[in-house]
Order: structure tokens, then sequence, then C-alpha cells
């Protein structure tokens, strides 16, 4: 009984002791199996990242742009680019996509040329254009000071005529308004300027548009130089003669811009300018769209002359006078509204004014006698 409670009793404890260690076995595996599992994931978690990490530095940045230089004798060409106004000469070009390119460059006076610009990726390409003359017939020589030509004139009841430098000019006379005056029958062109001063200041280069960038102080050297050429006793105009022969003098049909209603027919301002016409009313005037338009003044007695038959005395450039702009003899008065000016201000009645030291690439002005 003895052995058999025993023999009982040992294979008891052996099966529990058989038990036990499958359990710890099968625990033990799970363990085993699990710290497997997750130490692989974070393995491939730790590679997937080096190797994102790898794959930015080893890939290099691909340069896809380039430079376009364009340079142009003379200088100050504007330059197109596929048609898109750019700037002017000496332009430089940065990030521009490699290709091909149509390079338009222009200049008052000379034959316009084209080209076209390959830019390569990372490296830059010039373009060198030299323009032309155009063959203008009786174009007039522009004179160096110490060339200078005596100054002739002539005569007739309604204007007169004078040359000076191998340039001539009209001056028109005005009735009505006290004692008779002579008036400009265009502005100030920069032909004239070059040969009585011999240099040409203007932003915009053209033997036959209208001076600018002059101030007030500039046109009196001006004026006092011409008098010694010509003899003769030039002069800004007061701002009520002009005014007067703006509206058409004694034959004024009392028009809202200088001999008509319609700003388009006599003016050139922000909208007709530039190289196309743009939309809208003085209330959308927008410098980056004139900019980008190319707008800019227009050789003079290119629109319809008024009533006397003056032009340009509503927009391309604004027009220096004599006067002060009011009692405080700090400002000089301009009329006529510019190419950059909205319509309103190229109305007869309209009014600037500046200091006498000022230059801008809109005023200029015009003769009186």
């Amino acid at each position: 009984m003895m052995k058999t409670t025993d023999t009982f009793r040992l294979l008891l404890l052996t099966a529990v002791m058989l038990l036990t260690s499958l359990t710890v076995q099968a625990q033990d595996g799970v363990i085993r199996r699990n710290t497997t599992t997750t130490t692989t994931r974070t393995t491939k978690r730790t590679t997937t990242t080096t190797r994102s990490q790898q794959d930015r530095v080893v890939r290099p940045h691909k340069t896809t742009t380039g430079t376009l230089s364009i340079t142009s004798s003379p200088t100050d060409a504007a330059v197109k680019i596929d048609g898109e106004y750019m700037g002017t000469t000496p332009l430089t070009l940065r990030n521009r996509k490699a290709g091909k390119y149509t390079v338009t460059v222009s200049y008052e006076g000379y034959d316009s040329q084209t080209r076209t610009a390959t830019v390569t990726a990372g490296k830059t390409a010039t373009c060198s254009v030299s323009l032309k003359k155009k063959q203008i017939q009786q174009q007039a020589t522009i004179q160096q000071p110490a060339q200078r030509q005596s100054a002739t004139t002539s005569s007739s009841a309604s204007s007169q005529t004078f040359t000076v430098g191998g340039v001539t000019f009209k001056m028109i006379r005005v009735e009505g308004l006290g004692s008779p005056f002579y008036i400009g029958e265009t502005e100030v062109t920069q032909e004239l300027w070059q040969a009585v001063m011999g240099n040409n200041p203007s932003n915009f280069k053209g033997y036959n548009l209208p001076v600018e960038y002059v101030s007030w102080n500039d046109c009196k050297e001006f004026l006092s130089i011409l008098n010694i050429l010509t003899g003769k006793n030039f002069r800004l105009p007061k701002e009520k003669e002009w005014e007067y022969a703006a509206k058409g003098g004694n034959k004024s049909h009392g028009y809202e811009y200088s001999s008509s209603n319609t700003v388009d027919d006599v003016a050139w301002y922000w909208k007709n300018s530039g190289d196309h016409y743009l939309s809208g009313t003085d209330v959308d005037w927008n410098w980056d769209k004139i900019k980008n338009n190319n707008g800019r003044t227009h050789p003079v007695k290119t629109k319809k002359p008024n009533e006397l038959g003056i032009y340009d005395m509503s927009g391309n450039v604004w027009e220096w006078c004599e006067d002060f702009y009011d009692s405080s003899g700090s400002y000089r008065v301009f009329r006529g509204g510019s190419w950059y000016d909205g319509a309103w201000y190229c109305r007869v009645s309209c009014r600037g004014n500046s200091a006498p030291s000022n230059r801008v690439n809109n005023l200029g002005l015009r003769l009186a006698l």
C-alpha cells in the first residue's frame, strides 16, 4: 500500500513537473516570437529611415535655368522677349528657363532687329545688337555746340520758322489775348535740345521725340543759349497763354481736350502710349500695366492738331510754364498731361506743379516768343 501510494505520488509529481515544463516552454516561445517580431519591425523602420536620408543626400539638384544678357548700340533700346516688353538695354535676365527665345530690340529712329537666343541651363547666353539708323528723307543733322550754324528765320502772317544748328522749328501766332504772341507748333524735340545744348538728357531716346527729364532750371539755361544763337527772346509760356493756345485761341470750339472731346484723337496717354491699347477707364490706371505695355513718349505731330495748328497740347509730356503754382513761390506750373497719365490730366484745364529742380521722364517744354 505504501509502495503503491509512493508510486502514485511519484507519478503525479512527475506529471505536474512535465506540465509545468511545457507551459514554460510555450510562454518562452511566445515571448521569443514577440521579441523577434518587434526587433525585426524596429530594424525595418530604422533601415527605411536610413535609406530615405541617404536618398536626400545623394540625389543632386538639377539646374534648369540660365541667364540671358542683352546689349545694344545705341543703349537704352527697348527689349521684347517673345513679344513681351522686358526693359531697356543693357539688360540681364536671370532664372530664364532653358530654351530658345525670340529677342526684338528697337530704338526710336533706328531699324529694329530680331534675334534668336538660346539659353542653356547653368550658363549665360549673350545677345549683342548693333542697330542702324532709319533712312529718313531730309533728316536734320544734330551738331555739337562748337559746330553750330547761324540761326535763320522766315515769317508768314500766322507763323515764324527758325533754323538753329540745322534743326528747323515753327512758332504759331496767337491773337486775342492782349498783345499777340507766338507759341511752339510742337513740344521742344530732342533734336533741337541737342543742337542747342550739345546733350540729350531724355529717358526715351529719339530725335523727333519730345525732350524730357529736364527741370524748369534746365529749361531756363536752354532758353538763354537759344536766345544767344537766334538774337530773339524765347521763353516759357505764361500759364494763361498756354491754356488759351491749348483751347484753340480765338478759334476755340470749347473742347475738353486740345481740339477734341475724344482724348484718343489728340493725346498720347496711359491707355494708348504703349504697344497695345489698354482697356478700362482712369479708375483702372495701373503702373504695372503701363510698364509691361512699354508705355512711352511718341514723335511729335502724330496726333490731330488743335484749331490753331498746334500739336500735343494734350498728352505726350507735361510742359513747364513760367509761373509759380501758388503764392508760396516754391513750385512752378506745368500743363497738358502725359503718356503716363489718365485722360483726366490731359484736359486743357488741368494744372500740375513741381519744384523747379525736379526732372522726370514725362515732363518737357514748349517755346513761347
